[in-house]
């Protein structure tokens, strides 16, 4: 069994490396050694480490911090973790996370703290970084911010995390804010907001709870102008090179833009009618306890309830401890293991958010048959029709609005929610996405019953009768955005390998976060973004301060591409051309206003940007001022190693 041991562990930290296969073999080894106890299968012996570095010579010998962190810690291995404990589904009820009101005109200061919770009847509580008016109502997820369009919202966002170090293992070999004084940097980002840079959350705007802060750190008060139609937003962490960290220690929570009122006085939203909320709120939407924020994400643990992150990465010698995608085998919706909820035979409104660092979910109803799935929205805000799905794919930081009718099936049905999607999207290897990632949930069909209101939602129609049908259309048209006059910007994705095939590193452009700035849109302009992948993983996209639009994608032959031998500037079906097909239309989850779009390996991805407020006319704001804003693939683990660029909106003008 030591012989074992020492063998997989030469293989998953040394250089040379053999095969994912290899690799593989040996992890299904060291689970059974772990189930059927052998001690060192879970915490590695200091004689093993030793028998590992002292067989490794030149480039493959550990460092002597390896060493130290094999023989004092648990060996964590990027898509080799030891498996989380075995926890029974479904015992613990899906929790609402409290909701606070910020458009009343005064600011609200919320604070991140070092908090445990309990999430799983069986688990111990687990260490988490939660956001809360203080430590004691700190919570993962974080309270639910409801603003109103129209209104600005005010927030003072504090750092109490006194940890001397996050709360997973740094890589000093990646570029990160390091303070000079130590602590936890934080900073967070309103994501999918038009919003002034300074409240933007830029990664350098950091701060410590000692008081030191990055280079663009402007204030800890951030001002958002809530200038966007009515939709789904979240806030999160975005410090520099360790905003995987502090969104997997949960740092996350739920910003919901509500539609103005039509008696509210304050409210300066330049709306259609047909966008605000009428009085009562529009009769279709189910509201208050049938409207369910679900945040879904995958995390893996210790049996002491801590969270396992690698510490080891899967390229150790140019990046000790960064994993190029983390993927738990334990899925969480709203700080929760495998959840149930109890749904009564009518609508219910879901409004999801993918919060993982890097899974994606593709989402079905145990007999989608019975139970259609109706999405009504986006990132940002009601599409124009709704459409029926059987599948739901969302990609980190997506956000889906759907609708489903209970009422279709008998009191006492339960149903679950699966997911199929692979990881790495889209192929996958089938040990990064074992049996309990293919559960999320459980709804229980039951009689009526008493729910506890939410003093912060209190006010809307309760009413269990049955809703109005859903419209034909939901919204009026958007206005056709004309690309002849429009700028185009080519990005190139590209992913840098070891000599074993490794990845190292995710880039755009071949350039790193500390590179000049070369995207300078002009402000009132129309661009045509155009995303070329090379990798053979799907990125999601972000950028920050707008909401756009697909417009179209295109496959490419990579092989031909790599080879040189065709060119891009050649419109299919020029037999010199790169592409191997025309412009092809939206897939269902491309659809509608979005600020993360998810590229394809393999196509070249076409987004429509006007540099405008998403009404079409002026943000409330100068954009132009300030440290300027970023994109960025919203997989937080290449993010935080450079697949991440700056860029500064342009007086109008000229480009």
């Amino acid at each position: 069994m030591e012989y074992l041991l020492q063998l997989l562990l030469l293989q998953l930290v040394s250089p040379y490396k053999y095969s994912r296969k290899l690799s593989a073999i040996l992890a299904v080894i060291w689970t059974i050694m772990w189930i059927i106890g052998f001690d060192g299968a879970y915490n590695f012996s200091a004689s093993a480490a030793a028998a590992a570095s002292s067989t490794a010579t030149g480039p493959a010998r550990m460092s002597r911090s390896i060493q130290r962190r094999l023989v004092n810690e648990e060996l964590s291995v990027c898509q080799n973790l030891v498996p989380s404990p075995i926890l029974e589904k479904f015992v613990d009820e899906l929790p609402i996370p409290k909701s606070i009101h910020i458009d009343n005109g005064t600011q609200l200061t919320l604070g991140a703290y070092k908090i445990t919770q309990k999430l799983h009847r069986d688990l111990p509580p687990t260490t988490l970084y939660a956001y809360g008016t203080s430590s004691r109502t700190a919570t993962y997820p974080g309270p639910t911010l409801l603003a109103q369009q129209g209104l600005e919202s005010y927030v003072r966002f504090e750092n109490h995390v006194d940890d001397e170090e996050p709360l997973f293992t740094v890589d000093r070999s990646i570029l990160w804010a390091n303070p000079k004084n130590g602590g936890v940097p934080l900073v967070t980002h309103l994501h999918g907001s038009e919003t002034e840079s300074a409240s933007d959350g830029n990664p350098d705007s950091w701060s410590t709870a000692k008081g030191e802060h990055g280079r663009t750190y402007v204030s800890q008060n951030h001002t958002y102008a809530n200038s966007q139609r009515p939709t789904l937003l979240w806030y999160h962490d975005h410090a520099f090179g360790i905003t995987r960290l502090n969104i997997l220690a949960g740092l996350v929570g739920f910003y919901v833009i509500m539609p103005p009122r039509r008696d509210d006085p304050r409210s300066t939203a330049t709306v259609l009618d047909d966008q605000r909320e009428k009085s009562p709120p529009a009769a279709w939407l189910p509201k208050e306890q049938f409207d369910v924020l679900l945040l879904i994400g995958d995390k893996q643990f210790f049996p002491n309830g801590s969270i396992n992150f690698p510490n080891v990465g899967d390229s150790p010698k140019t990046h000790p401890n960064w994993c190029s995608e983390y993927y738990g085998d334990t899925i969480l919706v709203n700080g929760k293991v495998w959840p149930y909820l109890k749904v009564q035979p009518r609508k219910y409104r879901f409004r999801l958010l993918n919060g993982a660092n890097a899974r994606f979910f593709e989402l079905t109803l145990s007999d989608p048959r019975i139970l259609p799935l109706t999405q009504i929205g986006t990132d940002g805000g009601l599409l124009e029709k709704p459409q029926l799905v059987s599948t739901i794919l969302i990609s980190p930081a997506e956000r889906v609005d759907l609708l489903i009718d209970f009422s279709l099936v008998p009191v006492g049905t339960e149903i679950f929610m699966n997911n199929s999607g692979a990881a790495p999207y889209p192929d996958g290897l089938p040990s990064l996405s074992p049996l309990g990632t293919k559960l999320v949930m459980k709804f229980i069909v039951v009689l009526e019953q008493q729910h506890e209101v939410d003093p912060a939602t209190a006010g809307h129609d309760n009413s269990t009768t049955a809703l109005p049908a859903i419209p034909s259309v939901l919204r009026k048209a958007d206005p056709l955005v004309s690309t002849k006059d429009a700028y185009w910007r080519t990005s190139n994705m590209t992913e840098t390998d070891d000599d074993l095939g490794y990845p190292v590193d995710d880039l755009l452009d071949n350039s790193i976060w500390t590179d000049p700035v070369t995207v300078k849109p002009v402000l009132g302009s129309t661009e045509v973004w155009e995303f070329i992948n090379l990798t053979p993983d799907a990125h999601p996209m972000h950028v920050h301060l707008i909401q756009f639009r697909f417009w179209n994608q295109q496959a490419f032959n990579l092989s031909l591409h790599l080879q040189g031998t065709c060119s891009f500037q050649r419109p299919f079906p020029d037999p010199s051309s790169c592409f191997t097909e025309e412009p092809q239309g939206p897939l269902p989850n491309q659809i509608g206003w979005k600020d993360t779009m998810l590229a394809w390996p393999g196509y070249v991805t076409r987004i429509l940007i006007k540099w405008t407020s998403q009404d079409g006319g002026p943000f409330p704001f100068d954009p132009t001022q300030g440290h300027g804003y970023i994109w960025h693939c919203h997989i937080s683990d290449h993010e935080d190693n450079d697949m991440m660029r700056p860029f500064q909106v342009q007086p109008a003008g000229g480009h």
